[in-house]
């Protein structure tokens, strides 16, 4: 978190799942162009665990593999978490925010979902680690990208419930304008 270390406001960007398949797997100049803007809003891609087994695939030894973030994660750009997970044993008393609102978000898309519970768990996840960020720092802001205007809803909705009132829900809708749209510096940063 280079700029939160610096005394500035952090903006911390957290992706879903169609964002990085509108994209495509990199190589690609859509990952180069992301890469850039990265770099330039000093910031970096936030991603839930859930929405990175969601985009893994088992290699040839048998090890999970992602072809969409690994080469993002190995270059520090990308960062995975685990949000606490309400269905977790091992949920702790500090994140009990975060963890609520992992279940108000599920309860929000199967109450809003054409097909309640398909992908609710993996997109609640979305919403959890951007309260749980807002938890564990205190000079920072949350941007989310998603093209799914239920989930974009939760994650604008959902987060102020909690005290954390410095959150975009960034909403791309085709999902085809991603590739345009998303990998951008205004995009990634706070004043667009």
């Amino acid at each position: 978190m280079s700029a939160g270390e610096q005394g500035r406001m952090y903006t911390a960007n957290i992706v879903d799942t169609v964002v990085f398949r509108s994209l495509g797997k990199p190589p690609n100049p859509h990952f180069d162009t992301l890469k850039h803007a990265i770099e330039e809003a000093q910031t970096e891609i936030w991603v839930p665990d859930l929405i990175y087994e969601e985009l893994a695939a088992n290699g040839s030894n048998g090890t999970a593999t992602n072809p969409y973030l690994d080469h993002g994660i190995e270059e520090g750009w990308i960062r995975v978490v685990s949000p606490p997970d309400p269905e977790s044993d091992s949920t702790n008393a500090e994140s009990g925010s975060a963890t609520e609102a992992w279940r108000g978000a599920n309860h929000f898309l199967d109450q809003h979902s054409k097909y309640p519970t398909t992908n609710n768990r993996r997109d609640g996840s979305v919403v959890a680690l951007a309260v749980h960020l807002f938890e564990q720092n205190k000079r920072i802001r949350v941007i989310t990208h998603t093209a799914d205007e239920l989930l974009a809803k939760a994650c604008a909705i959902i987060p102020p419930e909690f005290g954390s009132y410095e959150i975009a829900s960034r909403y791309y809708h085709p999902p085809e304008t991603t590739k345009e749209n998303f990998p951008t510096v205004d995009s990634l940063t706070w004043d667009r």
